[in-house]
């Protein structure tokens, strides 16, 4: 059990959700859990903020003419790389390094590219949504069809669904999703937690995220479904009932959600983030790195609940440690 533990929270370390957050009402950031890399203490202060992305320690968020800002763990360039100038449109988040899309569909890449996760970025305009796994990234184009580079493992990209239609997509550690235009949800790559084949078959939900091994689906009436992993309840403890406007995956085991009157709501988590959630209405965004979380509220800087660090111990230190020293075939 403690072998297969360390396992799950080595892939942890690793996930983001490349969520774009992307709001209509510009406001100001609020950053809670982990600090271990300034992923919270360096968020960027004031207001005038778009969209929100977190990576596994650091983050990004569009400013209102299109410019980014970054901030956090930097081993990779995936902060001091960020590219310059005005125009972006969306942003994702990876292991160390980041995408955004420009204007004209076309999409920027740097930091970490020892898969070509970078290098392989595709080229061309058009696209309209891009989201960031492991090692990996995928880009949906304006027809609906997915782009996928990167690490391969599990076909996590060579299996990526052809056709056309798709509305949405997200990644986790090694595996994918992508929304229907009917709303139903297309899942590959790896499936040791039941993160492919328990995903839903119903159609009508109009979002999806995806965690370390699990995923989320929003349906018509706000409800929330969830499956995969569940060792800290980022599953089973996901909250009931409808109304739900937005949810957000990743880290080891964190689950989020916005509310209709912009409160958030948060669950699963080992480390802290879950619990020291801003109080208050009017966030617009939720975004979530390996172990901290970031949220969008319109107007003035909301306040955070103290504290706003999360100490990595026992089980999370060792998390760390693994993360940089273990190596993995495809």
């Amino acid at each position: 059990m403690m072998c297969r533990m360390i396992r799950c929270l080595a892939f942890a370390c690793l996930v983001t959700m490349g969520s774009t957050g992307e709001v209509a009402v510009a406001g100001s950031i609020a950053a809670w859990g982990d600090d271990t890399h300034g992923q919270v203490s360096n968020t960027p202060t004031g207001t005038g903020f778009m969209a929100i992305a977190g990576g596994y320690s650091h983050g990004y968020a569009l400013r209102g003419d299109g410019s980014i800002a970054a901030w956090g763990s930097d081993w990779a360039g995936e902060v001091s790389n960020t590219p310059a100038g005005t125009g972006f449109t969306a942003i994702a988040g990876g292991t160390a390094n980041g995408y955004a899309l420009r204007a004209d569909g076309s999409i920027a890449a740097w930091g970490h590219d020892l898969y070509g996760q970078v290098s392989n970025t595709p080229s061309g305009t058009g696209f309209t949504a891009i989201a960031a796994g492991e090692f990996f990234a995928y880009a949906l184009r304006a027809d609906g069809s997915i782009a996928a580079w990167g690490h391969d493992l599990s076909g996590v990209v060579s299996n990526t669904p052809n056709g056309t239609g798709f509305t949405a997509i997200a990644a986790g550690v090694d595996h994918g999703y992508a929304l229907r235009a009917d709303g139903s949800i297309a899942a590959w790559g790896w499936d040791g937690d039941g993160q492919v084949s328990n995903t839903p078959t119903d159609t009508g939900f109009t979002a999806i995220a995806s965690g370390t091994s699990h995923g989320y689906a929003l349906r018509a009436d706000g409800s929330i479904a969830a499956w995969g992993w569940d060792l800290l309840g980022q599953v089973s403890n996901t909250p009931t009932g409808t109304g739900f406007t937005a949810i957000a995956g990743g880290g080891d085991a964190i689950g989020c959600a916005l509310r209709a009157d912009g409160s958030i709501a948060a669950w699963g988590d080992y480390y802290g983030p879950a619990q020291i959630v801003p109080g208050g209405t009017g966030f617009t965004a939720i975004a979530v790195g390996f172990s901290n979380v970031y949220a969008l509220r319109a107007g003035q800087p909301p306040a955070v609940p103290e504290p706003s660090t999360v100490v990595l111990t026992g089980l999370g230190a060792i998390a760390v440690v693994w993360r940089h020293y273990r190596r993995r075939t495809a």
